[in-house]
């Protein structure tokens, strides 16, 4: 039998499992947890032809030696974006990316359906091709959690990704599966973008090095199939619609096809929030009257001048910022991209970081792009532009964007004292050869959160057989689109879940025990050290799960249709009971009774971590159950041991 090496280097341990269990779906095959580490776990996966040991490292940049995001950035990628995972294999004493894969099931509506777009570009750059996991057909819910409507992306942001595969030759495609809300009526309509089964075709021909390229044509099909629909059924007339987008895809210059687009009005809407300078005013309107085009959609913040107008714009710009040489080049149309940039507190608007590169995807690396950056920044900000852009590239992901993805930058703030033009060089968009870097067998790891978060992951889930149900995981950088409730051979689900409030606190983890004739649901909030375990953070925990039954699931399966549903239903009243546990790497045994008194916790998971790991349980008399399921896990896995105090 082949065997093969795989590692799956995650955000967090969701993420890496995720990838892991896409492998396993992919192959049809068996996975067994080997005798591993518990915060460093390892699967056999075999298949029939070949064996692939596949190890999970969770935590960007926590593992010696070995950076994914510093590795990409270093071989072409430039932006300091990671994805949430990356498979690599070992041979010869190396590591090679194969893949990399970003998962999305929040809402992709907003400026949250961009603000990946920037490790996307990151990826493909550095020549890693990119699968962008996303749900469609979410229900949006109002403050009752009542449900409004489906939310979808703007139609450009999937069709970004399809013009950047095409223009760099390296697969970067969105896999669109249905939201578990979404209705049956939505689900005919988005049947046929539904690309889940083709992703794990195409990650199955990766591992196994495989021609591809009948895969990549469907997902880019499925794809622009999902803009047509989502530009269709927009009411109003705000995109491209039907062939144009193909017709734009297929464009020998892209820029220059929407510069001659009469089919929508560009108008730059405006920020309320954030204050604007008279002159940033100014400017809106001088673009609002150069026959500004918009880049496929009207509502995003980018707009086209055509060429013939760009000269008027650079003189424009000449006299109305004095003491400024914008050298803009006059022979190809100019893009705009509007970038607020900052919240009215100064704070940076991590989403925003998303628009330069969405922008550079969607017009291709010959376009000429301007940002203009509008928002509050700090005079640390400014200052460091001014003396150094390199050093504020380095510390600020806004700034790396627009410095890989834009030809020029103005900037015209309320908290800059001056207007600033700067000309940016080498604006391209670089390959390299596949990404190689030296195979570290143990790398060492300095432990903190993502490990307490990892060991209880591998310690109670996978436990159906035995009465366990893992409801909710979220980790650092993690996944809480959604929490499970189990009754018989029904599992309903919250999605949209509810903010938290000054009473309530969302657990970082919920596990479900089979206990009597009610459920019991055990609440786990994990941090690296003790001390930074809230006050009273017991009561808050269960108060979130109080709170939450007080609203209706948005969908639900059974064990015999596995597919989701949307839930119109009535759950009725549910009887449950609730223990709140607090997990940290362990210290001394003082802190254990410290932290469950003053957290009003019903248990500890104190972390030792190393081979096999020890985990010191102390609990109250509610809380004393746990301690038997923890130890016959422990025998079963031989990974960890439990001391009970």
């Amino acid at each position: 039998m082949n065997e093969r090496h795989i590692r799956i280097h995650g955000d967090n341990i969701v993420e890496c499992e995720r990838t892991l269990n896409m492998i396993v779906e992919a192959f049809n095959a068996s996975c067994v947890l080997l005798k591993h580490p518990v915060y460093f776990p390892k699967y056999r996966v075999e298949t029939g032809s070949c064996a692939f040991e596949i190890e999970l490292l969770s935590g960007h940049g926590r593992w010696g030696g070995i950076d994914l995001g510093s590795i990409v950035s270093q071989h072409g990628g430039r932006l300091r974006e990671s994805a949430d995972s990356y498979i690599t294999e070992i041979q010869d004493g190396e590591e090679q990316v194969l893949l990399a894969i970003e998962y999305c099931s929040a809402l992709p509506a907003g400026n949250n359906a961009w603000q990946r777009n920037g490790r996307a570009l990151a990826s493909v750059m550095s020549n890693v091709p990119y699968l962008y996991y996303a749900e469609i057909g979410g229900i949006e819910l109002d403050e009752n959690r009542t449900p409004k409507a489906p939310r979808y992306p703007n139609p450009a942001v999937p069709f970004s990704y399809i013009t950047l595969s095409k223009d760099m030759g390296c697969v970067c495609l969105p896999v669109y599966r249905s939201h578990p809300s979404m209705t049956e009526e939505n689900m005919k309509l988005y049947k046929d973008t539904l690309g889940y089964a083709d992703g794990l075709r195409y990650l199955k021909g990766i591992l196994l090095g495989e021609d591809t390229s009948e895969i990549v044509a469907s997902l880019a099909n499925k794809a622009l199939a999902l803009v047509k629909i989502l530009s269709d059924t927009r009411q109003r007339r705000d995109t491209l619609r039907g062939n144009e987008w193909k017709l734009l895809l297929n464009s020998r210059n892209r820029v220059s096809r929407l510069a001659r687009y009469d089919g929508i009005e560009w108008k730059k809407k405006s920020a309320s929030k954030v204050a604007v300078t008279d002159t940033f005013d100014l400017l809106k309107e001088e673009v609002e009257s150069l026959s500004a085009k918009p880049i496929t959609a009207k509502e995003l913040p980018f707009c086209i001048i055509p060429k013939a107008n760009v000269s008027t714009l650079k003189n424009w710009l000449k006299k109305t910022y004095r003491r400024m040489n914008p050298a803009v080049d006059t022979k190809k149309e100019l893009a705009i991209v509007w970038i607020t940039g900052f919240k009215p507190r100064g704070d940076d608007s991590r989403p925003d970081r998303g628009l330069a590169p969405l922008c550079r995807m969607l017009l291709g690396r010959d376009a000429n792009i301007m940002a203009v950056v509008s928002g509050p920044g700090t005079k640390y900000t400014w200052d460091l532009l001014t003396k150094s852009p390199d050093e504020l590239c380095n510390s600020n992901g806004l700034f790396q964007a627009i410095f890989v993805c834009c030809n020029y930058l103005l900037v015209d703030s309320t908290t800059c004292n001056k207007k600033m033009f700067i000309s940016i060089k080498e604006s391209v968009l670089p390959r390299e050869d596949l990404i190689t870097f030296p195979y570290i067998e143990k790398p060492e790891v300095s432990y903190f959160e993502h490990d307490t978060d990892c060991a209880i992951h591998q310690i109670f889930a996978h436990h159906e057989a035995d009465g366990i149900y893992e409801c909710f995981c979220n980790p650092p950088g993690g996944d809480w689109s959604g929490i499970s409730f189990y009754r018989g051979n029904e599992e309903y689900k919250w999605t949209s879940l509810p903010r938290v409030s000054e009473a309530s606190k969302r657990p970082d983890h919920i596990f479900q025990f089979s206990s009597g004739d009610k459920p019991l649901f055990v609440t786990i909030e994990s941090k690296g050290l003790g001390r930074d375990l809230e006050d009273n953070i017991g009561n808050r925990l269960k108060d979130y799960i109080r709170d939450l039954f007080q609203s209706e699931p948005t969908a639900y399966r059974t064990s015999e249709n596995t597919k989701w549903r949307f839930f119109d239903g009535t759950l009725g009243k549910v009887g449950y009971g609730l223990l709140a546990v607090g997990a940290f790497l362990y210290k001394n045994d003082e802190e254990l009774s410290q932290h469950l008194d003053r957290g009003n916790l019903d248990a500890i998971f104190a972390f030792e971590f190393g081979e096999v790991s020890t985990l010191h349980f102390y609990s109250n008399e509610r809380g004393a159950l746990i301690g038997s399921h923890l130890k016959q896990i422990a025998s079963e896995q031989g990974t960890f041991i439990v001391k009970i105090h």
